[in-house]
């Protein structure tokens, strides 16, 4: 992700969450933390929280779930599925 992607994340967590105001220290820790993210796959972990949450959604909860999913598309590029052999009885 790009500082800009970041930044449009940020924005939408305090439109979205009025009482919530973001010090300089969580914007930098956002933008060094997000930097290997995908922005995409941390939007879409935003917006199902948002539904879910009444309460703005901490760093750690957004990227745990971008972890997993980051993980899942990994392993499908290092491994492919055999197809099953069809045995003939």
């Amino acid at each position: 992700m790009t500082k800009e992607d970041t930044l449009k994340i940020l924005n939408l967590i305090e439109n979205v969450y009025p009482l919530v105001t973001m010090k300089s220290e969580t914007v930098l820790r956002w933008m060094a933390q997000c930097e290997s993210m995908d922005y995409s796959l941390l939007l879409k972990n935003l917006a199902l929280h948002m539904r879910k949450q009444p309460y703005p959604p901490a760093l750690n909860e957004l990227l745990a779930n971008a972890n997993i999913e980051v993980t899942k598309f990994h392993w499908l590029d290092e491994y492919s599925i055999r197809p099953q052999k069809c045995s003939e009885i």
